[in-house]
This record gives structure tokens, C-alpha cells and sequence, in this order.
């Protein structure tokens, strides 16, 4: 994106750093990554990245409503309606492609938002990685809003595991070992010293959640949730907890923002980064059915 670091990169690039990259990459994650990891880092200007927050920002406040809040409502499943829902979502992504306009300029546009966690950790290791392999310039920032790792490891750290001992703060998520994930949730461990679960290992008394380590029951105070329902009902999982249940337990990241804050919100936001949109019982005349997806 920034024509001199391009020229750069590309003049310096060989297969053999590439290599060296891929080879630390696993070393720092503890597992290999198993998803494709580009050659190059892509160099943004601060002031498109800065946009891109703006407009996150924007549109997360249209749906700071208590009409949305009852419209959405209508997108969480009965069964998975979980109890003491936070005012508002721990953790939310918003998803930009960019297009250019007719002056040539990169404008961001909307693909999605979503209520629920993402690489929070790896993301930030993968930055470092291209930074040491390749010998970028280290002026280089991959972190805003002038935090550097150390404060960044506060905010994660504060967000997920809270005032809680780490022990009874789990990551939980269906079959870890074996999800493309495993390498952030190996990092998350490292850096928070926090356990990852498997969801059927959890263990129910009550109205406390446990798992077991080393034969001992431990208790579950928090849970960063990395569990995707859509999984749990394709593989028809049967758990030993209910998410519809009184709990004696907090989220980190509660359940119910994942349907809240989603493909759902879309014909919600009207913002010139979104698309139009429209309900098909309030259309009166369709429009050019060619430009638009059902």
C-alpha cells in the first residue's frame, strides 16, 4: 500500500527468509500454522487504518438502540439465550474490503461486523515475526492507539482473565487441538497463562462449571468463549452444561453479542462504507435484481 516499503520489501524478499519466517512463526506458536501465511506484510498509511477505525466505530453506534437491541433479540436461539447479558460486546471485528473511488483514493467498505473474538494473540506474534524476519524498519507500529506490547498485553490480559487467578479462566472451544486456531489459542495460554478446554470436557455441579487438571477438579470463574455455535449443532455435541442456564460463571465476550452483532445487523446500518440494503416486505418496487444478493 505504501509504494516506497513495497519496493523495499520486494528488493529484500528471498525464499529463504520466507522459509526462516514460516520455521519462527511455528516456534513462537508451540504448533505449526496450518493455513497459508502470506509472503508479505501489507503496509498500511496510519491515516486509511485510522478511517477503517472510524467507520468501525460509527457503525457500532447505530446499533446502540434499543429498537436494534429488540430487533436483534429475534436472532439469538431460545437454547442459546445465555443469561446476565453484558450492555454491551467485549469484543467485536469489523471487516473492510477496500475499493478505490473515482479520484484513485482507497475507500473502505463493509463486508461484515461480528460480536466475537478473533486472533487477538497470534495477529499481534505474526506482526513481530514479519518485523524480525524481514528487518523492517523499526519505526514500523502494528498496534494503535499508541500502545506498545507491554500495554497491549494489559488490555488482553484485563479484558480476559479480569481479576480472576488464571487457573479458573479457561478458553473454551470445540476439539482446540484440531482447529486452524490452535496456534493463537497456544499463544493466549503463554501470555495469559490461562488453560484451553475442550467444551464437552466441562464438567457440571450445580450451578459451577469445573475441568480437570493433573486428576483435579478445578473451578471455572470466566470463560473467553471461542466456541462457534454453528460447530456445536453441525456436529450435534452433547455438552454437560446448558448456554440457557443460570451459571455461577462471567464470559469474557458473552454469547449472545456473536447473534447480535452479525451478518444480522446489516440492513440495519446505513453508512456510505455499507452497501444499501432492504427488507423484501417493505421493497415496492424491486430494484435491478443484477447489482444486489438475496
Amino acid at each position: 500500500m505504501i509504494p516506497s516499503l513495497r519496493q523495499d520489501f520486494n528488493e529484500r524478499f528471498t525464499s529463504a527468509k520466507y522459509q526462516l519466517f514460516l520455521k519462527r512463526m511455528a516456534e513462537r506458536c508451540g504448533a505449526p500454522v496450518e493455513f497459508r501465511l502470506a509472503e508479505t506484510p501489507c503496509f498500511f498509511p496510519k491515516a486509511l487504518l485510522e478511517q477503517m477505525a472510524q467507520y468501525g466505530a460509527e457503525l457500532i453506534h447505530q446499533l446502540e438502540t434499543p429498537e436494534y437491541h429488540e430487533a436483534s433479540s429475534r436472532a439469538i436461539p431460545p437454547e442459546f439465550n445465555v443469561p446476565n447479558e453484558t450492555p454491551h460486546p467485549m469484543f467485536i471485528q469489523v471487516d473492510f474490503g477496500l475499493v478505490k473511488d473515482a479520484s484513485g483514493a482507497l475507500q473502505p467498505k463493509l463486508v461484515e461486523l461480528q460480536g466475537f473474538p478473533s486472533l487477538y494473540a497470534y495477529q499481534a506474534v505474526l506482526s513481530q515475526v514479519y518485523l524480525e524476519i524481514f528487518e523492517l524498519d523499526k519505526n514500523l507500529r502494528y498496534l494503535h492507539g499508541g500502545m506498545d506490547w507491554e500495554s497491549y498485553q494489559t488490555l488482553l490480559r484485563q479484558a480476559i482473565v479480569g481479576k480472576h487467578d488464571p487457573q479458573n479462566v479457561i478458553l473454551m472451544e470445540i476439539d482446540p487441538l484440531h482447529q486452524k486456531t490452535l496456534p493463537d489459542f497456544l499463544v493466549t495460554e503463554k501470555l495469559l497463562g490461562i488453560p484451553t478446554v475442550e467444551i464437552t470436557d466441562i464438567e457440571k455441579q450445580g450451578r459451577g462449571l469445573f475441568y480437570k487438571k493433573d486428576g483435579k477438579r478445578i473451578p471455572i470463574r470466566r470463560i473467553y468463549n471461542r466456541a462457534i455455535v454453528d460447530e456445536l449443532v453441525r456436529k450435534k455435541l452433547k455438552l454437560n452444561f446448558r448456554f440457557d442456564e443460570e451459571l455461577d460463571v462471567e464470559w469474557a465476550g458473552h454469547p449472545n453479542w456473536y447473534f447480535r452483532m452479525s451478518k444480522f445487523s446489516l440492513p440495519y446500518l446505513r453508512h456510505k462504507s455499507v452497501p444499501k440494503t432492504y427488507f423484501l416486505d417493505r421493497v415496492s418496487e424491486l430494484p435491478d435484481l443484477e447489482k444486489y444478493v438475496l
